[in-house]
């Protein structure tokens, strides 16, 4: 990869301060919304003159946009842990997690990485934020590991947070869905967790559904909270807030108001989501208001992305028409997800355009840091000997300094398993040339209405032998993405050489690959170590367990990480 000199990088911001004007001159108000399984085509901007146009009503997103700038080729990963681990600590999945693992796993041999999630000597991006002095708040699905109290927000440099912990919870009663308890029979566990501990104040009265009196829907409850933090935020110092709602994430159960605004769609996930994204869409226009009424507007950078591409199977409702795939795969529909940036510090001149050159959702993490005025380099990780991070700083390219990404080429780990270590199974380069390698899953063109077929029947397609990818990587397929956006041909055979260009970029990458042995769950959950910690040590909460009172194998702590739980601010970066 290029990347740009610190010193250079430096100076193109202080460059890009000086022209955006004097307001620049204060550190920008940030606040990123990762909506989580946003279809390409379940938005305004891409679902225009489209069959699903109807059915897509996204007015504040797409208001948001047109003042702000469009990230037409905007990487994810195509699953929620290894993109939100790449957002949170600057690294590939490759060099993170690149999998939706285990949460109750455990390997007592490794107190580092040895459990699900990003490994508790990773900083953080609120860390680094933090010590630039913004006040930094989280808000909703977290998902990157909850094993041990230094995976939760508050030791990743959050001053303050409500979340759940785990890949999703109802909408209605914030039951987890597949938690350290398991799933089915066995002990049904609330997932929220406020700062320092379980949300027992918020937990919902038994019986919680839809459109019963007194019941919040959990979105409306992040809301909530998001606009209390906003008005109650001291607008002299800079925001850090990062909101990342339950929608579009199944189970889909939408207040029933607006279900009913969809009565013409007869096939019920794709209601239930369409339902679900006009609700969305209208409390993040609310939230925006607010920031506007408090007056922090013109100096707010506004990021909006979604974690991965929308789920097209029948139980999921999503549609990346024209994109090839969906969430699960590496096809484009999985990886290449809706993104803009918005917001009063985007330079005039960029505001109303669309930028189609390479981020990814790794790159926030340094371009936060550059805008903060903070050094991105993760110092505690490279003493602990964990991957250097692999963030590049995009802004001088979207504030119009330069005119080309800095970000020249896309990897793409292999998110089918984990069980042989980590595996590198894609990567675009600038020409648009993208090489896949082992078996990719939805390999379906999905129409604008979709889905058409249940998950287990959606296609796959071999790209090699059976198993993991491997150098030479025999078999791999390559499409031009510019070229050919719906992955339609495979162009292998045509292009050797490019083939073998990029089969060797491949190996280079599977050799930096970070493995980590994170061990097994319990083969029965209900009564393993994190449920039963669970149960009688948090109220019944989802939460940690490995330096609880009740855990018989306490982990060991490095020098200062307790003191780094308790006060991010002495965290070492």
């Amino acid at each position: 990869m290029a990347f740009l000199g610190a010193r250079v990088q430096l100076a193109l911001l202080a460059l890009a301060m000086l022209l955006h004007g004097a307001a620049s001159a204060k550190k920008p108000h940030i606040i990123t919304i990762m909506i989580d399984d946003w279809g390409y085509n379940n938005w305004g901007v891409h679902a225009k003159d489209e069959a699903n146009s109807r059915e897509v009503r996204t007015p504040s997103l797409d208001a948001l946009a047109n003042v702000g700038i469009v990230l037409d080729r905007h990487y994810a990963a195509p699953l929620c842990t290894p993109s939100r681990a790449a957002f949170q600590t600057g690294r590939n999945p490759m060099h993170v997690i690149a999998v939706n693992g285990d949460a109750a796993r455990y390997n007592p041999a490794d107190p580092v990485s040895g459990f699900d999630g990003i490994p508790t000597a990773m900083t953080g991006i609120a860390s680094k934020m933090a010590s630039a002095g913004y006040n930094t708040h989280f808000l909703g699905k977290w998902h990157i590991g909850y094993a041990s109290r230094l995976q939760l927000p508050k030791a990743r440099g959050y001053k303050k947070s409500l979340a759940y912990l785990c890949s999703g919870n109802k909408y209605w009663t914030y039951e987890a869905q597949f938690g350290i308890c398991g799933a089915g029979a066995g002990p049904t566990l609330t997932d929220l967790w406020q700062d320092d501990g379980p949300a027992i104040d918020l937990k919902p009265a038994a019986g919680c559904a839809n459109g019963q009196a007194n019941c919040v829907y959990e979105d409306e409850l992040l809301e909530q909270r998001a606009t209390q933090w906003i008005k109650a935020h001291d607008a002299s110092e800079p925001l850090f807030m990062v909101y990342a709602p339950h929608a579009l994430h199944s189970p889909l159960d939408p207040p029933a108001a607006r279900v009913a605004d969809f009565a013409f769609i007869k096939q019920w996930s794709r209601q239930m989501y369409a339902a679900t994204l006009a609700d969305i869409d209208m409390r993040i226009g609310r939230i925006i208001q607010t920031v506007k009424d408090k007056g922090l507007w013109d100096n707010a950078l506004i990021l909006v992305m979604s974690d991965n591409g929308g789920p097209i199977s029948v139980e999921g409702g999503a549609s990346n028409f024209p994109l090839r795939g969906g969430k699960y795969g590496n096809f484009e529909g999985g990886v290449r997800t809706n993104a803009f940036v918005s917001g009063g510090f985007v330079p005039a001149a960029q505001r109303g355009t669309t930028v189609d050159g390479f981020v990814a959702v790794e790159d926030w993490f340094s371009t936060f840091c550059a805008l903060a005025g903070v050094d991105p380099t993760d110092t505690k990780a490279q003493k602990a000997g964990l991957p250097p991070i692999d963030s590049i700083n995009v802004w001088p390219y979207l504030s119009g300094l330069m005119n080309t990404s800095p970000r020249k080429e896309i990897i793409l780990a292999n998110t089918n398993k984990d069980a042989n270590g980590t595996k590198v199974q894609g990567i675009i380069d600038q020409q648009g040339n993208k090489l896949l390698a082992g078996m990719i899953r939805n390999a379906v063109n999905s129409p604008a209405i979709n889905p058409t077929g249940t998950q287990n029947d959606l296609p796959k397609l071999d790209c090699g032998p059976p198993g993991d990818p491997r150098y030479p990587y025999d078999g791999a397929c390559l499409f031009n993405v510019f070229s050919d956006p719906s992955e339609l041909t495979n162009i292998a055979a045509q292009k050797p050489a490019v083939v073998a260009r990029l089969a060797e970029r491949l190996k280079a990458i599977q050799a930096t690959a970070f493995s980590a042995e994170r061990g097994d769950a319990p083969n029965d959950k209900p009564s393993g170590l994190p449920c039963q910690s669970a149960l009688r040590n948090l109220s019944g909460f989802e939460g940690p367990w490995l330096d609880m009172p009740f855990s018989t194998k306490p982990r060991p702590v490095a020098a200062g990480a307790a003191m780094a739980a308790s006060d991010p601010s002495q965290a070492e970066l």
